[in-house]
C-alpha cells in the first residue's frame, strides 16, 4: 500500500512536466499520454526499481523518450521507412505562454513573437537542449545521457544554442530578453 501511495505521488508531482516535455518532442497528446501511462505501469509492476533510482525525475524523462521513440518507430516501421536517425528525426518545438499579469497585453505578443522568433531560429535539438538545460535544469551528464551525445558534445551544444541567439538577436537578447526567454519557458 505505501509503495502505491508513493508511485502516486511521483505521478501527481511529475506527470504535467513529462507530458509538457512529450508534446514539445512533436508527439500528440494522446500518444504522450499512453507513453507515460505505460511507464508508470511499467514503474508499477516494478516497483523494487525505484529503490535504485537515484534520480527518479532524469529516469522519468528518459524513459518517457525512450518510450517515445519505439512508438515512433513502431508507426514508421508500418510506413517502410527504414535508415533514418531517430535521435535526429524528431522535431522539438516550444511553445511559449506568456502570464497575463506580467505586462501589457501588446508587448505579451510582442515578446512572444520575439521569443518565438529566437526559438525558431534554432535547431530542433538545440531548442531541446535548451529546454532541459535552463528549463528542467539538468546537468550536462544528464542531458548527454538523454540526448545520447557526449559531455563535451554536450556543452558545445549549449553554447552553440546561445551564441546563435547572441549572434541573430544580439542588442534584443542581451538587454533583459534572455530572462524573459528563460522565465517565459518555465
Amino acid at each position: 500500500m505505501k509503495r502505491e501511495k508513493d508511485i502516486a505521488s511521483i505521478y501527481t508531482l511529475y506527470v504535467d512536466n513529462l507530458f509538457t516535455y512529450g508534446c514539445y518532442l512533436g508527439f500528440t497528446r494522446e500518444v504522450v499520454k499512453d507513453a507515460i501511462h505505460d511507464i508508470f505501469i511499467k514503474i508499477t509492476t516494478d516497483s523494487d526499481k525505484l529503490n535504485d533510482i537515484s534520480n527518479i525525475k532524469f529516469y522519468l524523462f528518459r524513459s518517457l523518450k525512450n518510450r517515445l521513440l519505439d512508438i515512433h518507430k513502431n508507426q514508421r516501421e508500418h510506413i517502410g521507412l527504414e535508415n533514418i536517425d531517430l535521435l535526429r528525426e524528431i522535431p522539438f518545438n516550444i511553445e511559449v505562454n506568456v502570464e497575463d499579469l506580467m505586462i501589457e497585453e501588446e508587448e505579451q505578443m510582442q515578446i512572444k513573437t520575439g521569443i518565438e522568433q529566437m526559438l525558431n531560429s534554432l535547431t530542433d535539438r538545440q531548442r531541446e537542449i535548451i529546454y532541459l538545460r535552463y528549463v528542467q535544469e539538468y546537468d550536462y551528464d544528464q542531458i548527454a545521457e538523454l540526448l545520447h551525445i557526449s559531455v563535451h558534445g554536450c556543452r558545445k551544444l549549449v553554447s552553440k544554442a546561445i551564441l546563435s541567439l547572441r549572434e541573430k538577436f544580439g542588442i534584443f537578447f542581451l538587454l533583459g530578453y534572455q530572462s524573459y526567454f528563460l522565465l517565459i519557458l518555465k
